[in-house]
């Protein structure tokens, strides 16, 4: 499961690393450490989410949902009996959860509504509409669309003829330019025997990536990949392309991960195509992590096993990719959470390699360090503070930490 260490390639990329980290410590002064400061809580914490009354959500071990508050302030207790692993979503004045019994849970002004039990995958990710909240049906796994019926209860009024992924996340985005807000897309083609890594929390990748209409769920264009490549993502990132927009994600397959971008045909209505993709990174369960403010485009080669982050910009069809950062990594081998980098203007703030402190690089100062925090345990979550001021970050004991920045 783990990227590959044993070649002549790895050598050399561990030597690249030496002389990048070298160029880099030459190119920008040592900056002095910042104090990361503790934010209440009343019990160990399994996520946080940016949004809620307060801007912080969290959700404990016990499954109560919490609203945390990053001036010190005790936190608040919104209600109980959450699954703890399932990602929390927000917008539009609400907040929707998987209950412990598998249903639907909705949150809006202090008032829960509620859906029918054990119809939620565990670990799928949920996406709060202005009148809808999207999710993945448990079992099935096709998509489900839910709306309040008149006894305010959140009932399915429509579901996806096709499967996505057991874990897919969805992310509503207009590929096709009409201003209207965009469709659903979410990764399907669940395969485990094309490509061997499993290090995204399971041994599935897609095949497949879909976009939705988000009211019928009808299928409205796909692309899907030949054998021998998979798409090793569960949540395609939202980036501007011309005067649209595209996908961002990685393609997996015999010369290991590579940066894509995915967008809607010119000529085929019913398709998504590769707008571009990059290098790939030369060997097999080689992967990468992008991350994106919806403009710039980033991603860590490497990130559980030497962690360099690189700069990318499309030059036709294709990626090109510069390294601009050593010793950093925005995943954990296992995990669902892909990219624990924040995005605060200028600043990206993301992880040290080995997860014990913060890096704060200033995109408009050639990437430059400007701060570091030490954490006292291993960063496994993070979400942006209110106003933008800062990040809080989720260790693996439960505790959580903000550090401000700028």
């Amino acid at each position: 499961m783990h990227e590959r260490t044993d070649s002549v390639g790895c050598w050399l990329c561990r030597r690249e690393l030496l002389a990048l980290g070298a160029l880099l410590s030459a190119a920008a002064p040592a900056q002095a450490a910042r104090a990361a400061r503790s934010i209440p809580a009343a019990e160990p914490l399994r996520q946080i989410r940016a949004g809620g009354p307060s801007g912080l959500l969290a959700v404990g071990t016990s499954g109560a949902l919490w609203a945390l508050s990053a001036s010190g302030a005790a936190a608040t207790r919104l209600a109980d009996g959450l699954d703890p692993l399932t990602p929390l979503a927000s917008g539009h004045g609400r907040i929707a959860a998987r209950h412990a019994d598998g249903g639907l849970w909705v949150w809006q002004g202090g008032a829960v509504q509620r859906g029918a039990r054990d119809a939620l995958a565990p670990q799928a990710g949920l996406l709060v509409l202005p009148l809808a909240v999207i999710g993945v049906a448990a079992g099935s796994h096709q998509v489900l669309r839910f709306e309040p019926d008149a006894s305010r209860a959140w009932a399915v009024v429509a579901r996806s003829a096709e499967a996505v992924l057991p874990d897919a996340r969805p992310l509503q985005v207009d590929l096709d330019a009409r201003g209207d807000g965009g469709h659903l897309v979410l990764l399907a083609g669940a395969d485990s025997q094309r490509y061997a890594h499993g290090v995204l929390g399971d041994g599935v990748e897609a095949t497949r990536v879909l976009w939705l209409a988000r009211h019928s769920l009808a299928l409205l264009r796909e692309l899907v990949l030949p054998a021998p490549h998979v798409i090793e993502d569960i949540a395609p990132r939202r980036v501007a392309l011309g005067r649209g927009s595209a996908l961002l994600t990685v393609r997996s397959g015999p010369q290991g991960g590579q940066l894509g971008l995915v967008a809607a045909s010119a000529t085929q209505p019913r398709q998504l195509q590769w707008a571009a993709l990059g290098d790939a990174l030369g060997s097999p369960n080689r992967w990468l992590a992008p991350s994106t403010d919806g403009t710039r485009m980033l991603a860590v080669h490497t990130p559980h096993i030497g962690g360099v982050l690189h700069e990318y910009r499309v030059e036709g069809s294709h990626l090109v990719g510069r390294a601009v950062a050593s010793n950093v990594s925005t995943h954990r081998i296992g995990s669902r959470e892909l990219d624990l980098a924040v995005w605060l203007g200028p600043h990206l703030v993301l992880p040290q390699q080995n997860g014990l402190a913060l890096r704060v690089l200033d995109a408009a100062a050639a990437w430059a360090e400007v701060a570091s925090i030490a954490l006292p345990e291993h960063v496994a979550m993070t979400a942006a503070l209110p106003g933008g001021q800062g990040v809080a970050a989720l260790l693996d004991d439960g505790r959580v930490f903000s550090v401000a920045v700028g």
